[in-house]
């Protein structure tokens, strides 16, 4: 498996390794890294693997992170990025607002679902990611890119109940519940337990494909976000969401 496999993919990481700079530009480089890593350890030492390329979807969510606290984004500076449970829950937070998307794609004026276009504009260290999509039978292009906001009822979305299907919760308290059960995950496979040493016996590599997919994911919305001198409102608007998920903030109008 090459560890960069579509070439939007390959634009992102090069882009990133010429434009970003400091700790975020190392996260980055570092989730690449862990993937590669973990692809070669994944058939004779398993859980190290699997520990790697946990490591490898944290370093993306710090990038991200670090980056939102650099831009001076409202409410940033209550994220643990040295948190394990932190960084495990910018997944399924992201995952939540493409289900939403998924679920509202065939109605009528919709720009996202499969309606976007995601491409590296601009020379050297002007090199950024831009999102274009579809509305109006147009074509829009934001600057920066999510500059748009998701409102229900005229007010910010939370994306509350797309977090309680994929989670299977009934509350805030089982998603963070779900979290952090996810976080443990690197403890399992480290650390001796009652019934004895951890021991990965099966195939790993669908895992550390699911984990792959993350990274980018991850890297994509990095890359939207770090070059970027303005503040973007979907962007202010999911890191409320998220941290309201996390129980650092009430939901913010």
């Amino acid at each position: 498996m090459s560890v960069i496999e579509e070439e939007i993919d390959k634009e992102i990481i090069k882009c990133i390794d010429e434009t970003a700079k400091g700790l975020t530009r190392s996260c980055a480089r570092n989730a690449i890294h862990h993937l590669e890593r973990a692809w070669k350890l994944k058939d004779i030492d398993p859980e190290m693997a699997i520990f790697r390329s946990i490591t490898a979807e944290e370093e993306a969510a710090t990038a991200i992170f670090i980056a939102l606290k650099e831009k001076g984004y409202d409410n940033a500076k209550k994220l643990k990025f040295k948190n394990h449970a932190y960084k495990q829950a910018l997944e399924p937070f992201i995952r939540s607002i493409c289900t939403f998307s998924e679920k509202f794609s065939k109605v009528s004026g919709f720009p996202f679902g499969e309606k976007f276009q995601l491409k590296i504009e601009g020379e050297g260290k002007e090199k950024k990611l831009s999102l274009s999509f579809y509305y109006m039978q147009g074509t829009v292009t934001a600057i920066p890119p999510l500059e748009f906001e998701i409102k229900l009822d005229d007010k910010p979305y939370h994306f509350d109940n797309e977090l309680l299907e994929i989670t299977s919760g009934k509350s805030r308290n089982d998603v963070v519940k779900h979290i952090e059960k996810i976080a443990n995950l690197r403890n399992e496979i480290l650390y001796a337990q009652p019934a004895g040493i951890p021991k990965i016996e099966s195939n790993i590599e669908g895992y550390i494909r699911k984990k792959k997919n993350i990274v980018f994911i991850l890297l994509r919305v990095f890359a939207l976000t770090y070059p970027y001198k303005e503040k973007a409102l979907f962007v202010q608007q999911a890191l409320n969401a998220y941290l309201a998920m996390m129980g650092e903030i009430e939901n913010v109008a």
